[in-house]
């Protein structure tokens, strides 16, 4: 049985701007046939862990959006379930999004990204193929590091408040 995290409920975009229905906003940028890119990372501090799950809606050629909410649980957890939370916190906003969207099963609009990397120097390479299986199975292309650029770059500037960071040296 999976324990509850502390939920933020609130959405962000990196410029701070609090997003009242981040689905409703995905859902439009979607239908106009906008990909979104899902992924997680997580960070200790002093009390608790604290992951970040962001959503990344691309537009080709144009940019994109992203947002983001956070949520927080004990500290003392292993790297299994570190890498598995943020998985199963990515995947859980897939499925979501899927289901309110209704989206045609051959467009594939969402992606998840996992924070694992199947490179055997890494300690993450022993759960790589459990994690992305974990989440084709549930039938959403998948990318691992190096390529999941939206778990291992977006969501960890978000999670370390780099956006922040940059706000106030640019201020």
């Amino acid at each position: 049985m999976r324990r509850k995290l502390e939920q933020e409920t609130r959405w962000w975009t990196l410029s701070g701007v609090e997003v009242l229905d981040v689905m409703g906003t995905v859902q439009s940028l979607i239908r106009q046939g906008q990909v979104v890119h899902i992924g997680t990372d997580a960070q200790k501090s002093s009390s608790r862990m604290e992951f970040v799950t962001v959503a990344c809606v691309l537009n080709p050629g144009k940019g994109g959006r992203v947002f983001y909410t956070r949520r927080y649980d004990r500290k003392g957890v292993s790297l299994y379930e570190k890498l598995s939370t943020e998985t199963w916190l990515s995947l859980d906003l897939a499925i979501q999004m899927h289901e309110t969207f209704t989206l045609e099963a051959e467009k594939e609009q969402i992606w998840v990204h996992v924070d694992a990397n199947p490179d055997e120097r890494y300690d993450s390479s022993d759960y790589v193929k459990q994690l992305a299986g974990m989440v084709a199975g549930s039938g959403f292309p998948v990318l691992v590091k190096p390529n999941a650029w939206c778990a291992s770059h977006v969501a960890d500037f978000a999670v370390k408040n780099k956006h922040f960071r940059a706000r106030m040296r640019a201020a």
